[in-house]
């Protein structure tokens, strides 16, 4: 047997890496500009050549995410030359109008793609998503979003520019995180999708942060950085490649999750963002809060957050609860019937007796037990088969049990024997009972019985063996009658 040959998307997985850390090598030049843009292009065809093959679900949608990648593209070759050829470095440029552009397409195709993924409503997987993207938001307002509001040096275009970079970033965050806590399979080109916009967006805001707190980044921090951006392109196009990109947007079945250790530990760690932050801001301070407010209405919103996901959580067992006490009901009804007649099997007959017996006891009440037998069942069976024997023992109780009162008991105690118990009634009626079901037998057929009437002292095991061995009374005296049991 031949080598097996590698997948594409592996051999592009192992250049882009390659090409990524390559990178580092380029000095802050075009010559750094081509590379990046160059291996950020090569991730978008990737994803496109990998979109040509049939059967790929919403491939519209996937070649607009390419889309919006190639619109990055454009604004980071925008702010290239505009810096680089130009020496403009004024703010708002043309990069932002693609850079803004390209993140709020982003936004809409991957809406759409989750609407597609996730048609079920999921209550819960919306809860998380949104405490995810809310404790990002408060951390985004703080350092990303207000400082912008403040600053006096920006024009009002400036300050809508500069604003809507985080909040775009809130949206995808929201929309990742929805996408990873929304369920369904974890194919092959999920995993790379996910991580890519996860490492675009780590990239986002370490740029973010470094242009707030005054940060000088080097040539390596730089590059370090630009790695994030270059990596997520990298992924979408080993997500394209992959063969799992086919069924990526097809529709999933929500069904209650396990709630797993990452996904406690993920939620936990967002929900402590705000107290987190509130202690920083008190530290750095000497206990003076600058963002109060701010951070009182997150502490506020996510505790409402995290009661909405324990009651969603409080119905899902409550649901759980439901359905294992309807699959343990059906299962004891299971276990006490026999699968052939529908009557009560072995089991359900001697749990039944002894508490009949109790029950006729403490009431003063007569009770009268029969076993029947269908006479030569053996010899019928060798004669028409298994199946037509079958038959017989389906109809006889099916025939039996309309000719019986709703108190009254019959089970299939084994084989073609069967077990009969009449409370409040006598000997003689139970023989008249009898004589009324012997017609009633299909196929022509006759059955033997013993009858035992119940001594108010008498174990369960007792009355049934007396009841018992009148049977074979009945069939030493030719069959087709009934024979009572001496007391």
């Amino acid at each position: 047997m031949g080598r097996q040959e590698r997948p594409l998307w592996k051999w592009y997985l192992v250049v882009m890496a390659v090409a990524v850390m390559a990178y580092f090598a380029t000095p802050d030049s075009w010559v750094q500009t081509i590379s990046y843009n160059a291996i950020a292009l090569s991730g978008i065809i990737a994803m496109l050549i990998g979109l040509r093959r049939d059967g790929v679900t919403a491939a519209g949608l996937w070649r607009a995410f390419a889309g919006c990648q190639m619109l990055a593209v454009c604004g980071d070759v925008a702010y290239a030359w505009y810096a680089r050829h130009l020496h403009d470095f004024s703010y708002p440029a043309p990069a932002d109008a693609f850079y803004l552009v390209a993140g709020l397409l982003e936004a809409v195709v991957l809406t759409l793609v989750l609407l597609r993924r996730l048609p079920t409503r999921d209550p819960a997987g919306v809860i998380e998503a949104v405490i995810l993207a809310g404790a990002f938001a408060l951390v985004a307002w703080v350092y990303l979003m207000k400082p912008v509001t403040e600053a006096a040096d920006l024009t009002a275009v400036g300050r809508l520019v500069a604003i809507s970079y985080p909040v775009i970033d809130l949206l995808l965050l929201a929309l990742v995180a929805r996408m990873l806590v929304g369920g369904g399979a974890r194919n092959g080109a999920f995993r790379p999708l996910a991580a890519g916009m996860v490492s675009y967006l780590a990239a986002d805001y370490a740029w973010a942060f470094t242009d707030h707190f005054q940060f000088d980044a080097g040539t390596f921090t730089s590059h370090l950085m630009d790695a994030g951006y270059l990596l997520a392109f990298g992924l979408y196009g080993v997500a394209g490649l992959h063969p799992g990109i086919a069924d990526l947007a097809k529709p999933i079945l929500i069904s209650d999750r396990h709630f797993s250790r990452w996904r406690l530990a993920l939620l936990a760690g967002a929900t402590l963002i705000a107290p987190l932050l509130l202690a920083w801001q008190a530290w750095q301070g000497h206990h003076r809060v600058t963002d109060a407010g701010a951070i009182a209405f997150g502490c506020i919103v996510m505790f409402l957050l995290v009661v909405a996901r324990m009651a969603v959580l409080v119905r899902q067992v409550e649901r759980q609860a439901d359905v294992l006490e309807r699959q343990t009901e059906e299962l004891t009804e299971l276990a006490q019937r026999d699968a052939l007649t529908g009557l009560a099997n072995r089991r359900a007959w001697e749990q039944a007796l002894p508490k009949a017996l109790e029950r006729a006891r403490r009431d003063g009440r007569p009770l009268v037990l029969a076993v029947m037998d269908l006479d030569h069942f053996k010899r019928y069976n060798d004669r028409f088969g298994h199946q037509a024997g079958d038959r017989l023992l389906k109809e006889a109780a099916a025939a039996w049990t309309s000719g019986i009162r709703g108190d009254d008991l019959l089970a299939r105690y084994g084989g073609e024997e069967f077990a009969l118990l009449v409370p409040d009634s006598s000997g003689p009626q139970m023989a008249a009972l009898l004589d009324r079901l012997r017609p009633l037998t299909p196929f022509g057929q006759t059955f033997s019985a013993g009858i035992a009437v119940w001594d108010g002292e008498e174990s369960a095991t007792d009355l049934f063996g007396r009841a018992d061995a009148a049977l074979y009374v009945a069939k030493d005296e030719g069959r087709n009658r009934a024979a009572f049991a001496p007391a």
